[in-house]
């Protein structure tokens, strides 16, 4: 079916209408929602997501400042381990009356 171009009809439908919230009826058994339900709505909503977030992020910050340090200190214990066991070592054999480098020859 044609329309001759001359005779455009007065009412186009469309698929949008204009909505006033004020005019909106919740029904008798629910009250439009205030501000603050409605945030306090969401926020209840959010709240498991945000724990886990919160928490994944506390073990990443904890993994972080447990790990680097305890690597330097293990680094700096291995060290302070090796030139405890050399004077260690060095003092016994003094005390034997045997010198280090005569030990190395046998």
């Amino acid at each position: 079916m044609s329309t001759d171009p001359r005779h455009v009809p007065r009412f186009i439908p469309t698929l949008t209408e204009v909505v006033d919230p004020a005019t909106l009826d919740y029904g008798p058994d629910q009250p439009a929602p205030g501000v603050q339900a409605l945030v306090e709505e969401v926020r209840r909503q959010l709240r498991p997501a945000f724990e886990r977030r919160l928490q994944q992020e506390y073990e990443r910050l904890v993994k972080s400042l447990v790990t680097e340090p305890w690597d330097e200190i293990g680094q700096r214990l291995h060290g302070e381990m090796e030139s405890l066991i050399t004077q260690t070592v060095t003092d016994c054999l003094r005390q034997r009356h045997v010198s280090p480098q005569e030990d190395t020859s046998s």
